[in-house]
């Protein structure tokens, strides 16, 4: 039996962590708008997939801070609000499907197919996070306010109370 598919490695399979790295990759390259920005979301990007491979939650979380390090990155070089809100959603989904993908894969073992609740907790993530993006972006455009450092700082607490309704 090759280690792939002994039922006692605790581990992702790999469709959680394709379906994680995924999402990291859209989070980098939607707020690759300097080499800065680009470096911390890429670098967030491989920590993400790596820890998710390894089921090291730890890393995962390390992985979302990179790829959020990105976004504000990207804001403080002139990003759109639209590729800042895409980012931060694309991050924190990212982070939640590793999340899943890593406690599915602790309990149940590599060998099992957690494919199919990995895309429907993913789905109903992505509502909650496409809801969140929109009422923000709603608010950003009905504040009129051109300063986008402060907009940069809202998305990225937003992207945590996010993260924080989809764990809760």
């Amino acid at each position: 039996m090759s280690v792939e598919n002994d039922p006692l490695v605790r581990r992702p399979d790999r469709f959680g962590v394709a379906l994680a790295g995924a999402l990291a990759l859209l989070a980098a390259a939607t707020t690759a708008a300097s080499l800065p920005a680009l470096l911390a979301g890429a670098g967030g990007a491989v920590v993400l997939v790596l820890g998710t491979a390894r089921g090291a939650g730890v890393a995962v979380g390390l992985g979302l801070a990179g790829l959020l390090g990105g976004v504000v990155l990207a804001g403080l070089a002139g990003a759109t609000p639209e590729a800042l809100l895409v980012g931060t959603a694309a991050a924190v989904l990212a982070w939640d499907a590793g999340t899943q993908a890593v406690e599915l894969g602790s309990a149940m073992g590599r060998a099992a197919d957690t494919s199919r609740a990995l895309v429907v907790h993913t789905a109903v993530s992505t509502l909650v996070a496409a809801v969140v993006a929109v009422a923000g972006y709603a608010v950003f455009r009905l504040a009129g306010d051109p300063r986008p450092v402060s907009a940069v700082v809202l998305l990225v607490l937003g992207g945590l109370v996010l993260a924080l309704l989809l764990r809760g």
